[in-house]
């Protein structure tokens, strides 16, 4: 990579001139190597001499431009860099030379392992049984299984794991909803069977905020619960084995596989032991209740054990850490769940980290804002939803549509990816920690910023390569840099190569503080750039047909290994 080989140059270069680390708590030094978006400012760029200018206090290095010109001095012009600018106060712009973007066309979809591979959990789905999936969820499914697949392509070994509450107040609800409604006498299917089972939910949720009596019935019925009392036991296993039944289509659909599904049931008697055996060094004793006293460490009073003895979701959460540490033994876990439980998370973190030391510092939360719709906000506790199941039906139904206009050809598995582009793209294409407004028209759009636009660049791509009918693995790229007096690039050319470079590079960062739309927004701006080189350019019969066939045949490597890194599937036609 273009880019390890400029900073290491810098880093031979700060040594050789004995200038300090730019960051003080860094063994080695920590350069900024960013990746200008207008080309004058060069390939890469870098503020280290703005860096160095602040720990420097030896005479002749005060100003950053002194520096700047010092470290030119010794860095001289290595043979891949056309030039080395100094530009402002004291920022390096470097130039690579197109020879070198065109040799790395050979490698261009290929991604640096990871240097330490580590075991990392992902956490994600967290659907509760008893209630529909609705597009609210979809984030933490999109966002995590993306997440894994980024992980995984850098080497690092990847556990899927979902954590859902099958035990607890909800479900008291809904089963006291499924009694007040009647099971169905009619045979019913998966999707039936949870749209039953939101009715009932959305029943026992209202009934128990408006009736003081019916709230005494629901919370009996959460006792019973716990108790694993007969007169409960059927009908909540009947339930939550249909909701367990319709999820896993759901997972397919989607293309997650889980290594693991944790439930609330198999951990609370485990967590409500490990809190009790705390009580005094971790937690303390309050009206009856067992807390922990966020407040020594600037976080929030939690309860994790109620006065009538059941853990909350705070106490299940701390046998969950214990039953998830001793099933994959991971070195980071990464939970992904909506802001509204950041305090939650801070709390039981910091509880989990005293309790168990050697979990410091490896459980990290994840924190993505809410969905709702164009038309307005959505809630299961009021039954106001839009399930996976309406979203997938409505997309697919509009992407026929467009198909149709744009005289596609309408194949129903073509239609499906480009659906499920539509969803997943809308969802990642934003940066996970704000509140965000699934838009229909603009999700299935081929011309905006869309995963269908991606999709059918990559077709487009195919299509091309089709028509040229050459077997592209005879094409060289050293041999056409090798050859290179005789071959000029031209503006458009040079910016998807330019566009390639950076490829790895954003996938390290995307790896490094889990957003995906990093990933999102580089595929778009690929995509932008070749449909305008398509454009204006004759690639079939030109002059360089063999090195333009070749430029499009990675710009279509890319952009499938880029979709696939987002969970998108990259169709060969549209």
């Amino acid at each position: 990579m273009l880019r390890h080989k400029i900073l290491e140059d810098l880093k031979t270069v700060i040594k050789e001139l004995n200038f300090p680390p730019t960051d003080p708590d860094s063994v080695g030094t920590d350069i900024v190597l960013s990746s200008p978006k207008k080309p004058q400012f060069g390939d890469y760029s870098t503020n280290l001499a703005l860096q160095l200018a602040k720990r420097l206090s030896v005479s002749g290095y005060q100003s950053s431009e002194e520096i700047a010109k010092k470290i030119l001095e010794k860095l001289g012009k290595p043979d891949y860099l056309e030039k080395v600018e100094i530009a402002g106060k004291g920022f390096i712009n470097f130039f690579i030379k197109d020879e070198q973007l065109v040799k790395n066309l050979e490698t261009a979809e290929d991604l640096p392992k990871t240097k330490t591979s580590i075991k990392v959990l992902v956490e994600y789905g967290h659907t509760n049984p008893l209630k529909e999936i609705h597009i609210g969820h979809l984030r933490t499914f999109i966002l995590g299984e993306s997440i894994s697949r980024i992980l995984e392509s850098l080497d690092h070994q990847v556990f899927r794991a979902n954590y859902q509450g099958d035990i607890g107040l909800h479900i008291a609800k809904a089963i006291w909803g499924i009694k007040k409604l009647g099971l169905p006498t009619k045979e019913l299917n998966l999707k039936e069977k949870a749209e039953f089972l939101g009715k009932a939910y959305t029943e026992g949720n209202k009934a128990y905020d408006l009736d003081h009596a019916i709230k005494v019935e629901i919370d009996k019925i959460n006792a019973q619960l716990y108790q694993k009392d007969p007169e409960v036991k059927e009908i909540y296993e009947l339930a939550r084995g249909w909701s367990l039944a319709y999820f896993e289509p759901v997972y397919d659909l989607l293309g997650i596989k889980y290594d693991r599904c944790f439930f609330e049931s198999e951990v609370y008697e485990t967590g409500k032991e490990i809190v009790s055996a705390n009580i005094g060094k971790v937690f303390e004793e309050n009206d009856g209740a067992v807390i922990f006293n966020g407040e020594k460490y600037g976080l929030q009073i939690r309860v994790f054990i109620t006065s009538a003895g059941n853990a909350t979701y705070e106490g299940k959460e701390i046998g969950l850490a214990q039953l998830e540490y001793d099933t994959f033994n991971y070195d980071k876990s990464i939970h992904v769940v909506a802001h509204e439980q950041e305090g939650y998370f801070q709390v039981v973190i910091k509880a989990i980290e005293i309790i168990f030391p050697h979990l410091k510092d490896k459980k990290y939360h994840l924190s993505y804002g809410l969905v709702d719709l164009k038309e307005g906000k959505m809630s299961s506790r009021t039954g106001n939803v839009v399930t996976i199941d309406d979203l997938y039906r409505v997309v697919s139904e509009k992407v026929r549509e467009v198909m149709k206009k744009n005289r596609l050809e309408i194949d129903q598995e073509v239609a499906k990816k480009v659906a499920l582009g539509a969803i997943k793209f809308s969802y990642l294409k934003y940066s996970p920690r704000p509140n965000m407004i699934f838009d229909l028209e603009e999700s299935v759009s081929l011309e905006g910023d869309s995963g269908p636009y991606i999709q059918y660049t990559y077709a487009r791509i195919q299509s091309v390569l089709k028509k040229a009918k050459k077997d592209l693995n005879k094409a060289n790229p050293d041999l056409i840099g090798a050859n290179f007096e005789n071959f000029i690039l031209d503006k458009q050319e040079r910016a998807i190569l330019r566009q390639l470079l950076y490829f790895p590079d954003v996938v390290e960062e995307t790896s490094s503080i889990y957003h995906p739309n990093l990933i999102a927004t580089y595929l778009l701006e690929l995509s932008r750039l070749f449909n305008l080189f398509y454009q204006g350019s004759r690639i079939i019969g030109s002059e360089k047909e063999e090195f333009r066939l070749l430029l499009s045949l990675k710009v279509g490597e890319v952009i499938k290994k880029g979709l696939y890194l987002l969970g998108i599937e990259a169709p060969e036609r549209m």
